[in-house]
């Protein structure tokens, strides 16, 4: 069976910023980069390449952006819960946990009709409580990360297929300084140690990171590339996967 391997985008709108305290109100319109140029091109990149994305937007992103949520549904993009606001996901308490996840899994019932298949802890680490309100809720994956790296059953309908830092734009061009060439090798080599470990791959691409940067997009459609002619992997949407390895 092939390596399976996933795209995931993370992050829409000034959810994060807000929350870090960075800014104090949503940007306006013309000056949000992220939002209306980074999220764009990740898309046409997705989309000139026949990939069909999860995104994890923040149930606060989904009340302000109703219409690019709207246009993910429409591009056949599934979508996934990123927190209500990307909090520290792993630092809250229960009773946070439940009150946000409910409330942000509510945003997305109201304004897609439908609740989304997966949640993914902003800042990467979920907690077992939350693996309880995600069944609870209706979820069907936890994509966030875990020290074993491999797809597992959590709860009767919950699997957690869980990510590599290697396959995050941020290790490389946010909290390292890596070159584009060097990326390319990072990411092929995290690959081929997908093959002999667990079997997948996903990888976690952010607007303001890889989708305002021409040469950074261009890495992404060059490893696109690597993949589609190795005949070891294989490009599937977070869902088959689950079902493919859970």
């Amino acid at each position: 069976m092939p390596t399976l391997v996933s795209f995931t985008i993370d992050n829409l709108g000034d959810a994060a910023d807000l929350q870090r305290g960075k800014i104090t109100a949503p940007r306006p319109d013309g000056s949000n980069q992220a939002l209306e140029q980074g999220y764009p091109a990740l898309l046409e990149l997705l989309a000139s390449n026949g990939i069909n994305a999860t995104c994890f937007v923040e149930g606060w992103s989904v009340r302000q952006y109703p219409r690019q949520v709207q246009q993910l549904l429409g591009l056949g993009h599934q979508l996934g819960m990123h927190g209500w606001q990307h909090e520290e996901w792993a630092q809250l308490s229960n009773a946070e946990i439940t009150e946000l996840a409910t409330r942000a899994t509510d945003n997305f019932v109201a304004t897609t009709g439908t609740a989304p298949l997966a949640f993914r802890a902003p800042g990467g680490k979920s907690t077992p409580h939350t693996n309880i309100v995600l069944a609870k809720l209706g979820y069907q994956i936890d994509a966030s990360f875990t020290e074993s790296g491999v797809i597992s059953q959590l709860e009767p309908e919950l699997v957690s297929i869980p990510f590599e830092w290697s396959g995050v734009d941020a290790t490389h061009w946010l909290w390292n300084s890596s070159t584009h060439a060097e990326v390319d090798k990072l990411w092929q080599t995290a690959l081929h140690e997908a093959v002999k470990f667990d079997g997948h791959f996903v990888f976690i691409w952010h607007p303001h990171i890889m989708g305002i940067d021409a040469q950074r997009l261009a890495t992404g459609a060059r490893i696109i590339r690597y993949i589609r002619n190795d005949p070891q992997f294989q490009i599937v949407p977070l869902d088959q996967m689950a079902s493919t390895r859970a």
